[in-house]
């Protein structure tokens, strides 16, 4: 007869019934009873008003109904009245484990719980409610490595969960694990960093754990893992460098890693058997299981991406974390959601679930201990294993407030930390369009670089499942030649579009990235181009000699192909991994890459913040279909660079001013060869690039 009994404010409830009728109700907290009236009655709904002011949540509370039995009532709607976050907001920063060597104290925010018991050792010990619904324990004794898990009782049953704070876990995340911090100390090695003053510094690389280390063409041994990718003096088959001594090499100054934090959708007991990115998130403080040797040692995963941590530091390379903060992979099963149901993702007028991540939930990092599980995420993740910054999986989902205060306290943390992420307008409505993390509110999020769309779509083209809608001015569509400006100058001035940024350190350049079409692909799908890799090579130094901060996917510096799959996050190692065969083949395509790296490194224009002397001191030049830019230097006696792009498989000879010398990258080495003549000869498909003698 009953469906369901609600709180529907702090002081009344309600009771749904399957048909009218007429009942005789009690209202018992803690065994007393309250006195309450009848103040809406609609048949089969019926209305109580609470007439003395009375605890509800964490309190045993019983609705008896003499006709039928004992009833609880469902307080999930406690989350949305107006003073929630007020009442129950925590500013501790003690929540989770924290561990001792005669005791460990453990603390678990569930307002929503009547009672809440910690399971460890196969016993269980009643916590106790302490204000801002924290569940509070200490147990004496030595519990260092212990699994643990909380028994939760709420609307009138019990839920086992995992530790929304725990810092490591058994396999798969069956229970959490207490750690012993003083056994993960380890030496990061980032004060010892290569001076990092601006984001126009940085050169990115992307790249997966798994995808740089599984090939069977490396003599790598940890294939797969986090110790992989930090192996010293490994091999190809050809015997270049592979996976750690490949990348020391390069250049870049930040390694951004996929997903490292614990996903769900891989057996970390059998990782071979399935295959996945990590956009599917599960736990936010503990690492990915299946990259450790041991994924039910729970000092394992900790222990080994520091070493991997601190071998890039000490190689001077920055790591930038891929951070999945918007959803996880399964809201109903998510320990915070059993824990406190409803109250860390959005719900449309329905009550459902919010689905603008497209992954069947969005987190609403707007609530107060969301926002503070973010920061404290973020504060974790620095402290411990000191990163140096982060890329923010659809941060147009996220709150402008919270990615404030995240900067805020990265900064106190680390002043020279890196942060950016995709801009992209999602289209939540539970928030005014104003309020989010998009590239369209870039302004009030000056400490963040955002990735810009638009200069892929123009250089490349858009990059939809049919790969390409329209070739990029780089694939010889000329109607782009305007636009390229736009796109060449970090989409920060009013050059042929409105500037989407207000300053170039904010614009993140990038033609090919983790989803979507690898680049070599993309032009594979062009009717124009028979010379792949050479436009591979020439839009990646386009991409170098650009304003702004150039972003390079792992495999992109040697035209890698998916063999033409579009989102391959979980189509396993044939389309994911980077092909070191290929290297071999292609070992002068990685020594170019090397070899612009260096170039852009030592043009200083190209990390100059102040908007006006670029204005003052890059010219546009274009003629046809060569692409004329004309660069005056900031540094010592003001060189001036001349870039040509050729879209066109025809050369075109120019008369400049002045005699000029060519750039020519020599193996790993750059230099600029001798040019007794101010005619230059621009070859097909290429870009090319002089100094004024």
């Amino acid at each position: 007869m009953i469906k369901n009994i609600l709180l529907t404010s702090w002081n009344t409830f309600l009771v749904k019934l399957n048909k009218p009728s007429s009942l005789h109700i009690d209202l018992f907290i803690d065994n007393e009873i309250k006195a309450i009236r009848q103040c809406r009655n609609d048949g089969d709904e019926v209305e109580y008003f609470i007439e003395e002011e009375s605890e509800i949540l964490g309190h045993e509370v019983i609705v008896r109904v003499y006709e039928l039995g004992d009833y609880k009532i469902n307080v999930t709607n406690a989350v949305d009245f107006n003073e929630f976050d007020t009442k129950y907001a925590y500013k501790g920063k003690d929540l989770g484990a924290t561990y001792n060597h005669s005791f460990t104290s453990f603390k678990l925010w569930a307002p929503l719980a009547e009672s809440v018991f910690l399971v460890i050792n196969n016993n269980e010990f009643l916590m106790k409610r302490l204000p801002q619904g924290i569940f509070d324990l200490s147990l004496d004794g030595d519990f260092d490595g212990v699994p643990y898990e909380f028994k939760v009782f709420i609307n009138g049953k019990y839920v086992t969960a995992i530790d929304p704070y725990g810092k490591s876990s058994l396999a798969n995340g069956t229970k959490s694990v207490v750690i012993n911090p003083e056994k993960t100390k380890m030496d990061m090695f980032d004060d010892e960093l290569p001076v990092f003053n601006s984001y126009l510094d940085a050169i990115i690389y992307e790249a997966n754990i798994r995808d740089m280390t599984i090939d069977d063409n490396t003599d790598i041994v940890n294939k797969g893992k986090f110790l992989g990718l930090c192996e010293k003096g490994r091999k190809t088959s050809g015997g270049n460098p592979a996976g750690f001594d490949y990348l020391q090499a390069f250049g870049f100054t930040h390694l951004q890693l996929m997903p490292v934090l614990d996903f769900e959708t891989v057996d970390e007991l059998n990782p071979k058997s399935s295959y996945n990115w990590g956009y599917d998130p599960m736990q936010f403080f503990t690492l990915e299981g299946s990259y450790s040797t041991n994924p039910n040692d729970g000092y394992a995963r900790i222990k080994e991406f520091k070493r991997l941590v601190r071998d890039f530091h000490k190689s001077g390379i920055r790591i930038n974390l891929d951070v999945v903060f918007n959803h996880v992979y399964n809201v109903k099963t998510n320990a915070l959601n059993k824990i406190t149901p409803n109250y860390f993702f959005r719900r449309d007028e329905n009550n459902d679930f919010l689905n603008h991540s497209y992954c069947g939930n969005e987190f609403a990092s707007e609530r107060v201990m969301a926002r503070k599980l973010l920061c404290d995420v973020i504060t974790y993740l620095m402290e411990e294993f000191r990163v140096d910054g982060f890329r923010f999986d659809l941060m147009g989902l996220l709150d402008i407030n919270t990615m404030l205060e995240i900067e805020r306290i990265a900064r106190a943390i680390k002043p020279d930390v890196m942060l950016y992420g995709e801009g992209w307008n999602m289209g939540s409505e539970t928030m005014d369009g104003s309020e989010f993390a998009t590239m369209e509110n870039a302004s009030l999020l000056k400490g963040y670089a955002f990735f810009n769309d638009r200069y892929r779509n123009i250089v490349r083209g858009q990059g939809g499942k049919a790969y390409l809608d329209k070739d990029g001015y780089l694939l010889g569509n000329k109607e782009y030649q305007d636009g390229f400006k736009f796109a060449y100058s970090g989409s920060s001035f009013d050059v042929t579009f409105p500037a989407l940024f207000e300053n170039v350190n904010q614009s993140i350049n990038y033609v090919e990235c983790h989803d979507n079409a690898t680049l070599y692909d993309a032009i594979r799908c062009s009717t124009n181009i028979s010379d792949i890799a050479r436009v591979v090579k020439k839009i990646n130094k386009t991409l170098l000699l650009s304003f702004g901060i150039p972003f390079i996917h792992a495999g992109q510096e040697i035209a890698q192909s998916k063999f033409k799959h579009h989102n391959t996050y979980n189509e396993g190692d044939k389309y994911n991994k980077f092909s070191y065969e290929l290297l071999d083949k292609r070992m002068d395509m990685y020594k170019s890459m090397i070899t612009y790296i260096a170039l852009r490194k030592d043009i200083q224009i190209f990390r100059c913040e102040n908007m006006d002397v670029i204005d003052k001191n890059v010219e546009f030049l274009d003629s046809n279909d060569i692409f004329h830019i004309r660069i005056k230097d900031i540094k010592d006696n003001n060189p001036v660079y001349h870039i040509f792009v050729n879209t066109s498989d025809r050369g075109k000879r120019f008369e400049l001013d002045k005699e000029v010398d060519f750039y020519l990258p020599f193996g790993f080495r750059k230099q600029f060869e001798k040019h007794p003549s101010k005619v230059v000869e621009i070859a097909p498909l290429q870009t090319s690039i002089f100094i004024e003698k």
